[in-house]
């Protein structure tokens, strides 16, 4: 298993790519039980997994993967019909993989899992009738001419196509499309010959379908094959665009490839001919092959410009192969990696932003020059670090189809999942952590916000409920909403309840406006539930929202009607690492207080403060405003008064205050650094980061300091 370690990430990551893929293609599945081209994903998906465990040595996870292979054959040749029984067991089957991979990836045994269950179910499923065996290679070589002669026979010497392989290839040919024979060999040198196989057909993935290999998949992961493997491919992708892809795999010798022509009498030889040059192959068909058909190398130039053409009209085809090309070219990034070039690209800003200190302070133009030009450089370099950390929230929005099927399944419900702008990028930080607060909130909405079908009938509604999650970009934030056209969330019921639990006294919650009540949702301890299920309903969920966006410098927020719905909106920042803000003078200290979270700033005189229930507020524009005093807050001695008061207005969510300081020193580009463990405790600050002359000031927490 030593050999492996190398492979360990790339066996994870792709595993989890394979299992999300297996999740969506079931959820078509149970849909559209009619759509092959779902079932051939699952099935693919399913065998690349296979593949993947059994060159890594994970025999149990192979097996399962092998029985779900099975049963998703005879259901994609109609020997079986989609059934709820099939489905659930090929969902659990997900989710047992699933598990033993994590395990796997904690350094645990794959067989923490008992699966025998789930195995002698999938058995159980397949045994009325059984997968046709792919063994039919080897007698090819022995007929190459009665072969071309019949209607199904093998347009390939060596080998034999079905009627239904050549059936996709033709078509693929209508399509624009063209059936590519691709033979591989692997140097004398390559040990992991099975994953190096695997990674071939992981490329050939990305630029189409693979429809065949000889020998056949199996024995390509138990390395029963010598250095070299033919490969049939469904692809709009050019030939050297083929050859160029596999050939960029380390450890691969030679990539030959012919295009299929089903019509000629004879297959175009070129890839099979060369395979006379390694003589230990173990495939006699393809050495057998060469010798009746070397005058057959002519037509080859006549056969390729034939097919080539047909790819141009076709701009579908075309595209999704362009498409599934791009990905080849993506790299992965330790996330790590990136950390440390965010860090450098910080003190990178630190460094410019002290350079023009000393350009202004020297007057010294040439460095004035040369730093605007820096200042360009840098803005792009940062824009690009930034860009490399973003990913799309469909990261996290993947995974909950699934979770709505189940809950709803589990709750005898009818519920419609709406899901848009996934493609709304995040900072991968940021990514992370809303996986489990957007579950909360969708359960919330699952379990107390959708109404039971006849519940909904009965108010006039639909009997399925509709349930949206939401992404999209406001200015340097994204905003990320959960709606649902349930029963909504009743301002009386929570009043009651904050009284019960002793939250509030009656009298406190008699002057609240329903708004405000409805935000009671978010107090630690606050559950509505008359039952605690393991859905929801144990009071966490909703103060862990809170407190886990609020973390993030994100706000969270609810809009409600009775028996309209619910809006829950997540308001955060695009990343953490480095902001805008304006820097702040209070006494001699220096504070920056985040752009985004200000709305104003302002001179006003002594008088303009008033005095409201003992506390001292302003009026702006008719808006009733309360002032914060940052040296009462900080326990900074007063030193003097000030004839003008400067004050900067900020909100957190729909809370807004004015913050008094003695100094309005201007905007900056900062760049975030953590306090470290010593200071965790000072919860009014988020952060702090270095000026340009080396001096600290520390980031105000504006949410914090607002509640």
């Amino acid at each position: 298993m030593a050999d492996n370690n190398q492979y360990m990430d790339m066996f994870l990551d792709e595993s989890h790519e394979h299992l999300q893929s297996l999740n969506d293609g079931l959820l078509g599945l149970e849909d559209n039980a009619e759509d092959l081209s779902v079932l051939n994903e699952i099935f693919r998906n399913a065998h690349t997994l296979k593949g993947m465990s059994a060159t890594m040595g994970y025999n149990k996870i192979a097996e399962l993967t092998h029985e779900m292979e099975d049963v998703l054959d005879m259901l994609r040749k109609e020997q079986l019909k989609v059934s709820e029984d099939i489905i659930d067991t090929l969902f659990k089957c997900v989710d047992s993989l699933e598990q033993m991979i994590n395990n796997v990836g904690n350094g645990d045994p794959e067989d923490l899992i008992d699966v025998s269950d789930l195995v002698a179910k999938l058995s159980s499923i397949s045994k009325p009738g059984s997968a046709p065996a792919p063994a039919a290679a080897p007698a090819a070589p022995a007929a190459p001419a009665p072969a071309a002669a019949s209607a199904p026979a093998a347009a390939i010497p060596g080998i034999e196509l079905s009627e239904t392989e050549r059936n996709v290839i033709s078509e693929a040919q209508k399509g624009g499309m063209h059936g590519i024979l691709l033979k591989v060999t692997l140097s004398e040198s390559c040990l992991l010959k099975s994953a190096r196989s695997y990674m071939v057909m992981n490329a050939l993935d990305e630029l189409g379908e693979v429809i065949k290999s000889i020998p056949p998949a199996e024995d390509l992961e138990q390395e029963k094959f010598e250095r070299s493997f033919d490969v049939v491919l469904v692809t709009a992708s050019e030939e050297k665009a083929v050859s160029d892809a596999v050939m960029s795999i380390s450890e691969v010798e030679k990539a030959e490839t012919s295009i299929i022509d089903l019509n000629a009498a004879a297959a175009p030889p070129p890839a099979a001919a060369p395979a006379a040059a390694p003589p230990p192959a173990a495939k006699p068909a393809a050495p057998a092959a060469p010798p009746p058909q070397a005058a057959a190398t002519a037509p080859k130039p006549a056969a390729a410009p034939a097919a080539k053409p047909a790819a141009k009209p076709a701009a579908a085809p075309a595209a999704n192969a362009q498409k599934k090309s791009h990905g080849s070219q993506s790299v992965r990034v330790d996330i790590e990696k990136l950390d440390v070039l965010m860090n450098l690209m910080g003190e990178l800003v630190i460094n410019k932003v002290r350079l023009e200190q000393i350009g202004q302070t020297h007057r010294l133009s040439e460095l004035t020059e040369t730093l605007e030009q820096m200042d360009r450089v840098t803005t792009d370099l940062q824009n690009i670090v930034m860009k490399v950390r973003m990913v799309p929230v469909s990261q996290v929005f993947n995974r909950f189809p699934r979770m709505v099927r189940d809950v709803t399944k589990e709750l005898n419900k009818e519920i419609n999942l709406t899901i848009e702008g996934e493609e709304t990028e995040l900072d991968r930080t940021v990514i992370d952590e809303i996986g489990d607060p957007i579950m909360h909130l969708l359960r919330n909405s699952l379990d107390h916000g959708v109404e039971m079908p006849d519940d909904r009938e009965a108010k006039g509604k639909p009997r399925v409920g509709e349930v949206g999650l939401i992404a999209r970009h406001e200015g340097n934030n994204v905003v990320i909403m959960v709606t649902d056209d349930g029963k909504g969330i009743d301002a009386d019921v929570i009043r009651r309840k904050a009284v019960e639990k002793g939250l509030y006294t009656q009298e406190e919650v008699n002057k609240m406006e329903d708004q405000d009540a409805v935000r009671i949702i978010f107090l630690p301890g606050f559950s509505t539930a008359e039952k605690i299920s393991d859905i929801s309903g144990r009071g966490v969920g909703m103060d862990v929202v809170r407190s886990k966006i609020e973390s993030l410098s994100g706000h969270v927020d609810v809009e409600t009607k009775v028996n309209e719905g619910s809006v829950f909106k997540i308001k955060l920042p695009l990343t953490l690492a480095i902001i805008q803000a304006m820097l702040v003078q209070v006494q001699e200290e220096m504070y920056a207080i985040p752009l985004g979270s200000i709305d104003s700033t302002i001179n006003i005189q002594p008088t303009d403060i008033k005095t409201v229930q003992n506390k001292e507020v302003i009026v702006l524009r008719g808006e009733i405003i309360p002032i914060i005093r940052m040296e009462q807050t900080l326990f900074v001695p007063h030193v003097k008064d000030s004839e003008e008061i400067f004050v900067v207005v900020v909100h957190a969510g729909e809370a807004k205050a004015g913050i008094v300081v003695d100094k309005l020193i201007g905007q900056q580009e900062i760049v975030i650094k953590t306090l470290g463990n010593l200071f965790m405790g000072l919860k009014m600050f988020s952060g702090a980061t270095v000026l340009g002359d080396g001096r600290v000031a520390l980031i105000l927490d504006v949410a914090t300091m607002l509640q």
